[in-house]
Formats: C-alpha cells, structure tokens, sequence
C-alpha cells in the first residue's frame, strides 16, 4: 500500500469494482478500503472531492437477494464518511465467465458511468 497510497492520493478518480462473494465485496476489495482508512489520519483529507465510480458482478437475478446490495451501501457510508463523491454504480448479474460482456444495456451504462466519471 505503500507504493499505491501517492498514486491514490494524486488521481483525480477511482473505479472500484468487485465481484461480490458471499453477500457483500470480494475480501480483497474490502482489505483495499480498510487500508485506505490510514489516509483519513491526513489533515488535508485526500479523499475530500475524489470522485468514485463503483463496478459490481453477481451471480443471483437479484441484486438483493445476491448480496450486492450490501456492497453498494458499504461504498456509500464509507465513501460518504471521506467526504468522496460517488458518481454512479454500475451492477449486474452473471453466471459464467464473460457473461456480463454479452450485456449490452448494462455495457452501455458502464460507458456512461465512465463519461460522468471524467466530466465535471
């Protein structure tokens, strides 16, 4: 982390995404946010305005039912207590291997996420 914390600190925009495994994020995507706590230790606050795009896959018809839910709402008290800007979530379901890719409405909304990601 030590090498990432500067390149995080610098970048105007993160995207974060996760499958989600058993109900909520990946362990790894959830060991990068709980390291990423130290920064708020900063007086200047680096997080304060950095804009975030969250991805999420999962495999349930249900993003409820699936555990994403939980995902999006750990990004938005964790990223809403750092004073970050959320500016959209894009998620969806999928059973195999490059399934979501197949997914041309849900391709479409990632482009946008990623327009609004970079527009001010």
């Amino acid at each position: 982390m030590q090498e990432i914390y500067p390149k995080l600190t610098k970048a105007d925009a993160w995207v974060i995404a996760s499958p989600v495994y058993w109900f909520t994020m990946s362990a790894q995507t959830k060991i990068f946010m709980d390291r990423c706590y130290a920064l708020t230790a900063y007086a200047d606050n680096p997080f304060a305005g950095k804009r975030i795009a969250i991805a999420m896959s999962y495999g349930d018809a249900d993003p409820i039912r699936s555990g994403c839910v939980n995902a999006l709402r750990t990004f938005q008290d964790a990223y809403g207590y750092t004073r970050s800007k959320i500016v959209g979530m894009v998620y969806g379901s999928a059973m195999k291997a490059g399934e979501i890719a197949n997914n041309k409405a849900l391709m479409r909304e990632a482009q946008e996420l990623g327009k609004r990601l970079v527009s001010r």
